[in-house]
């Protein structure tokens, strides 16, 4: 497995083969970067906000790249990809919307377990709460279930979305609470 290092923090970092060549960031330092073989990493700069180049570090720093870790330094850990996930977020919030109850939205960005949890929620709970949870739920996800961003994250409609829900099931909530007891003091 080879090993990379931040050029920013000296980070050392196991990766996958196939990582090489590949932009990723520093779970310590938060920095950007190619993931390259040692002595040729290449750090990632902007210049412009459309712009974006790589230069070569230094060439004293590539030679303290690959000295051994020191004192004090965390031990190597596993990158974080800063590469998005091909899941939309705008996508995510009009499924949940129009079928959060069903929790296609939760299907559609693969967690599965979270989708199954809403469909046996609308048997246990009522379906005003399972509402709220999808509004709290729309406004919340921003990472699919492999942890990459979801395209567009910062989405103002999934954020209007879920608060249109939220607002809808308390709403609903209010409404359904004369049926409920109604029916509870008819039994």
């Amino acid at each position: 497995m080879p090993r990379i290092h931040c050029p920013n923090c000296n980070q050392p970092y196991d990766v996958e083969s196939d990582t090489i060549g590949k932009k990723v960031q520093c779970a310590v330092c938060e920095e950007s970067f190619i993931a390259q073989l040692e002595g040729e990493v290449f750090r990632l700069t902007k210049t412009t906000e459309q712009q974006t180049h790589f230069s070569q570090p230094p060439q004293h720093q590539s030679q303290y790249l690959q000295s051994p870790p020191r004192y004090g330094q965390p031990s190597p850990q596993t990158f974080i990809p800063v590469a998005e996930s091909d899941k939309s977020r705008d996508t995510f919030a009009l499924l949940g919307f129009f079928l959060g109850c069903l929790g296609i939205h939760e299907f559609y960005i693969g967690n599965i377990g979270n989708g199954i949890a809403t469909i046996l929620a609308n048997f246990i709970c009522s379906p005003p709460l399972v509402i709220l949870i999808v509004g709290i739920d729309l406004l919340r996800t921003t990472t699919d279930s492999q942890k990459l961003p979801l395209k567009g994250k910062d989405s103002t409609l999934a954020t209007v979305l879920g608060i249109l829900m939220i607002l809808g099931g308390i709403l609903l909530f209010f409404i359904t609470i004369p049926f409920y007891l109604a029916s509870a003091s008819n039994n």
